[in-house]
């Protein structure tokens, strides 16, 4: 099943070995995204990296008139309303998403810990109960309420809104590219668990791995 998972607060043993969420632990780890990249191959075959959500508009204009339109609206007025940056879209279509699994339908987001923002608890916050997500949603509010990252360049202070705005994009995918993205988007988090100890050729650790994702 591809239910939200709580990945966040998860412990999880293999061969006798505990696998503690690792709070410390490298968020950009290497090791970390191709073990997952092979995992998910092990389990599912072919898996597309980098995928292209052909055609997605990042401009909440694009969407006017539209059914998702007062659901895209809300979400776009509550990230302006939190530090008072009107425009923070640099951009006309969606950048490509980390990995897309054919066999379940799904894009698959790795977030490093820069996706755990306080504007992306708010867009977090005002999505529609309806929209399926494969990621437990209330926990990831908890954890972006007590990291509150922050991107700190100068010449982009909207930053923050513009990651979270993206990721809200990407949840939305489903019902944006119903053809295409059939089953809701999956969010891995990284730096929280140490997933390059994890290995793909051994069936505990796979099947570990599918109790902890869902997939």
């Amino acid at each position: 099943a591809l239910a939200g998972k709580d990945l966040l607060h998860t412990q999880a043993s293999a061969e006798g070995q505990t696998m503690d969420i690792a709070t410390t632990h490298n968020t950009r780890c290497h090791k970390c995204k191709s073990n997952i990249y092979f995992l998910l191959n092990r389990i599912h075959g072919a898996i597309e990296h980098k995928y292209q959500a052909t055609g997605v508009s990042v401009r909440l204009a694009s969407y006017r008139g539209s059914d998702l339109y007062p659901e895209l609206e809300a979400i776009h007025e509550a990230l302006i309303a939190f530090r008072g940056y009107e425009s923070f879209v640099n951009a006309k279509t969606l950048q490509r998403c980390d990995l897309f699994v054919p066999a379940v339908g799904s894009v698959v987001e790795l977030d490093e810990r820069q996706h755990f923002s306080a504007p992306r608890a708010v867009s977090l916050e005002h999505y529609p109960a309806t929209l399926a997500v494969g990621f437990d949603r209330k926990s990831y509010i908890t954890r972006c309420n007590q990291l509150q990252q922050k991107d700190n360049d100068p010449k982009y202070p909207y930053r923050d809104e513009q990651r979270a705005w993206y990721d809200t994009l990407r949840d939305f995918l489903p019902l944006l590219l119903p053809r295409q993205v059939t089953g809701p988007t999956i969010r891995i988090p990284l730096g929280f668990h140490a997933w390059c100890s994890l290995n793909p050729e051994n069936a505990t650790h796979v099947s570990h791995f599918r109790e902890l994702t869902g997939l």
